[in-house]
């Protein structure tokens, strides 16, 4: 007697192996499409229109037209490279530097001690404190140059020039902000105060926020953004696309 296989398609002809064979293929796919739209359900059911397009979340949103292109665009970025020179130049080695009337004040001072520094100038006096010294116990002083498309807050003519060098992604700069804020508010037109790129090459983001800063100045609005970066800088969410949704909120173009 034959002997039977016990391989159930081994006893079927061809053309019934073939349709088996579509048959078994057609009901996994059916498993699979049936996995894959239980994960779509599970994590909100739907595909996201934006992952649908190729957007992603990372990807910057739409701002206002004249202040993104000039910020994508980079319209801006060899201005502050140039920025970075000239403090390089005068000798800022790090944020914040400042220099009062030429004299270099160095890091977050506060309040007092910067009162201290322009009260002796305005009494024409050095400066000759000890927070103002460098490691050899030198004052530095420098003959500030001409700085260009410069937009001053404050008096143009006022005794007391302010110039900072600054990184908006710098938590020291952002704790000077207060010093600054207090000055201009204190001594009204006897000082003169205006802002300069120093972006630190370890802060991803304070070269694109250097040059949002300089996009916003032409549309007469660089003090506002100033402000708006450093509220970003200190919630620790700077990105373009927030500086975007910052120039949004300040109605530029």
């Amino acid at each position: 007697m034959e002997n039977k296989s016990s391989n159930p398609l081994g006893n079927m002809g061809g053309k019934q192996a073939f349709g088996f064979g579509l048959v078994a293929g057609f009901l996994v796919l059916c498993a699979i499409g049936f996995f894959i739209l239980l994960g779509i359900m599970l994590n909100g059911g739907a595909i996201d229109s934006d992952k649908s397009s190729g957007k992603t979340g990372s990807e910057d949103v739409d701002g206002p037209k004249k202040f993104s292109e000039c910020l994508d665009t980079d319209k801006y970025a060899s201005a502050v490279n140039a920025d970075m020179q000239l403090g390089s130049s005068l000798g800022v080695r790090g944020t914040p530097a400042t220099f009062v009337n030429g004299y270099l004040m160095s890091g977050a001072l506060p309040y007092d001690m910067a009162k201290q520094v322009i009260d002796a100038l305005l009494a024409g006096e050095e400066p000759d404190f000890e927070f103002m010294k460098d490691d050899a116990g030198n004052l530095t002083k420098v003959d500030m140059p001409e700085l260009k498309d410069v937009v001053w807050r404050g008096e143009k003519d006022a005794p007391i020039t302010i110039v900072e060098f600054s990184d908006f992604e710098c938590p020291y700069c952002a704790r000077f902000v207060p010093t600054v804020e207090q000055v201009l508010a204190n001594y009204g037109d006897d000082v003169r105060f205006t802002f300069r790129h120093f972006p630190l090459s370890f802060h991803q983001q304070a070269q694109k926020a250097a040059e949002a800063f300089e996009c916003a100045k032409e549309q007469g609005k660089a003090f506002e953004m100033h402000d708006e970066l450093f509220v970003l800088s200190e919630a620790g969410t700077m990105s373009v696309t927030n500086f975007k949704k910052a120039a949004t909120q300040l109605g530029l173009k």
